[in-house]
């Protein structure tokens, strides 16, 4: 637990935004931490690549995985909607030969006069329910964002990644637009405040959540950009996506290790572009390195995004039978240089096992083997750094160079710079 203290620490320090390079997935769940610092928050999310529609899905992924939406979704709606606040009206209609209802009498004459009317049928006022009230339609107007947004996830991320608090809410959602009453609610075009005042003044606590939660929603989506970037960034400051597991949490912490180490210990300055880690993303982090560019991957596999051939596949593809996908070391980092290329892998293994330990090498190989032609006839090392929580450094910090690969420790910053500077040649 102090392990995972520490890199939650280091992770979340309010001077780096790197919380928020997480995997977006079911792997990870809504927490709050220490405030991110207002000015490394919003050049973090000015440096996202595709910048405005990334900021949006980080947020409202962040904001519909709190416990306020599934709670409205699940435990108030249901009850609210059998309950659903309505009013009698009157509607005009042609009866008979019954009477029933209000008879208007002198539109019955008229319309026997004309014509239109037999002289059995009667022109009465029947008495009807409406659901087209103010709060009813702004818990509608809270339903149809809540779909819309979560549709809109899924679009970016893909159904597989959905994050389950996402699929909860959909499934409450799609719930109430099929509940009979709650059909009869138009859908309004905006949320104003007499809706809001409304929802407010009414006695089912489900209403006031909800006008809550809609006035949260409607802060995310206005159109007024400066606006809507205020209340993003109070949201994002505290609020992010953290990993479930501690495996997934000491990768990111090594993700964040290494973007800080090549920021500062190696002077490349900040990132020049930021990438959220959601399927079919590119590189994490560029960097600006001299004449050339460092690229930074996370958990993706050189097989997609740098096009190189794997011979674990080439083996598989020559079998019926078996078939298998591209490797994905956890950090991947590329310098292109007019000098030519230069590629690390990062391998985070969470254990002080020594069998494990020793079949992490083993691992290592495989990956150097797998993926030769990254490093081609190079003989540059090391070529892998394979990461441990503690009790492990190089015997001597001068044989570095020469292995293919090291072995460090998560706060050994000495032998991480020496290894990426080495093999990056920086």
């Amino acid at each position: 637990m102090i392990a995972r203290e520490e890199w939650h620490s280091f992770v979340t320090d309010p001077a780096r935004a790197g919380r928020h390079l997480s995997n977006i997935g079911k792997s990870v769940g809504h927490s709050s931490a220490t405030p991110v610092e207002p000015s490394v928050l919003a050049e973090f999310l000015e440096r996202l690549s595709n910048s405005d529609a990334s900021v949006e899905l980080i947020a409202s992924i962040v904001d519909l995985t709190s416990s306020d939406y599934i709670d409205f979704c699940t435990r108030q709606l249901p009850p609210l909607l059998d309950s659903l606040a309505n009013e009698k009206v009157g509607e005009t209609a042609v009866v008979g030969p019954m009477l029933r209802g209000n008879t208007r009498w002198d539109l019955t004459a008229i319309g026997r006069t004309s014509g239109r009317l037999l002289p059995t049928q009667f022109v009465t006022r029947l008495p009807q329910r409406s659901f087209a009230l103010p709060e009813n339609a702004l818990v509608r107007w809270l339903v149809d964002d809540l779909t819309r947004t979560v549709k809109l996830v899924e679009s970016s991320i893909g159904s597989k990644a959905l994050l389950p608090q996402l699929s909860i809410i959909r499934e409450g959602c799609e719930e109430a637009l099929r509940h009979q009453w709650f059909r009869e609610v138009p859908p309004p075009r905006w949320l104003d405040s007499p809706m809001r005042l409304a929802a407010q003044r009414q006695r089912l606590p489900a209403y006031r959540l909800a006008s809550v939660l809609a006035t949260r929603r409607q802060r995310y989506s206005q159109k007024d950009r400066t606006s809507r970037w205020r209340h993003i960034l109070e949201l994002l400051a505290v609020n992010w996506l953290a990993p479930v597991s501690d495996d997934d949490l000491f990768e990111l912490f090594a993700l964040v290790m290494v973007l800080d180490l090549l920021e500062h210990e190696l002077g490349l300055g900040a990132p020049t572009q930021y990438g959220l880690a959601a399927p079919g993303r590119d590189h994490i982090a560029l960097f600006t390195a001299g004449a050339g560019s460092i690229r930074v991957y996370f958990d993706q596999s050189p097989v997609s995004v740098l096009g190189c051939k794997s011979y674990q596949l080439k083996i598989l593809d020559a079998h019926d039978g078996v078939r298998g996908v591209g490797r994905r070391p956890d950090v991947m980092l590329v310098h292109d240089s007019p000098a030519g290329r230069r590629v690390i892998f990062v391998e985070v293994k969470k254990t002080a096992d020594g069998s494990y330990i020793s079949d992490s090498v083993y691992k290592a190989l495989g990956y150097i083997s797998d993926f030769r032609d990254l490093w081609g006839a190079e003989t540059m090392n090391p070529k892998i750094v394979v990461l441990f929580p503690e009790g492990i450094a190089p015997r001597v910090q001068s044989s570095i160079g020469n292995q293919e690969v090291v072995l460090a420790s998560a706060f050994d910053r000495t032998s991480l710079v020496s290894s990426l500077r080495a093999s990056l040649g920086l």
